[in-house]
């Protein structure tokens, strides 16, 4: 059975101490400090690290892939819901955060973005976000039935 993820899980899931938060650079940043979202096992996380987030209808959803990439700036993340304990990887959302304004690889905030956007027609981070993506589709342990993203977030997920 697919599960359908509410309006309300997702724009939660694309919230800064959510998908920002793969970053380290957003999640130490002295106006956020976050713990840092990672896929890693519970054993392996170390602290000031989270794999899990329970949004406000009390669903709980375990990170099960990151991917942060200096270069463009994409930030994104993979979940799948906790179902009486068990993580269904049948029923993954691919999340994309939007463009961060502030981070070091957009020196320029929204104008540097909006110049590239102008020159090309797809943004910087779509090649990492299809890629990111395409990692998650060929897993077969996974099934992707949800993306999810704004901004420049949304332009990649809607040309996957």
């Amino acid at each position: 059975m697919t599960y359908t993820y509410t309006d309300q899980q997702l724009s939660e899931l694309n919230r800064g101490k959510n998908v920002y938060s793969v970053n380290p650079e957003y999640a130490k940043r002295k106006e956020n400090r976050t713990a840092i979202v990672t896929e890693k096992p519970n054993h392996k996380l170390k602290k000031g690290e989270v794999n899990t987030f329970t949004t406000s209808d009390g669903q709980r959803f375990r990170v099960i892939a990151t991917k942060s990439d200096p270069k463009t700036g994409f930030d994104g993340m993979a979940v799948a819901q906790i179902v009486n304990g068990r993580v269904d990887y049948k029923n993954v959302a691919v999340v994309a955060a939007g463009t961060d304004p502030d981070s070091k690889t957009n020196p320029a905030g929204p104008l540097s973005r909006d110049v590239v956007n102008a020159l090309y027609p797809l943004s910087p981070q779509y090649e990492v976000a299809d890629q990111f993506v395409k990692e998650i589709k060929d897993n077969p342990k996974y099934e992707v039935s949800q993306l999810t993203g704004y901004s420049q977030g949304s332009d990649s997920q809607m040309k996957i």
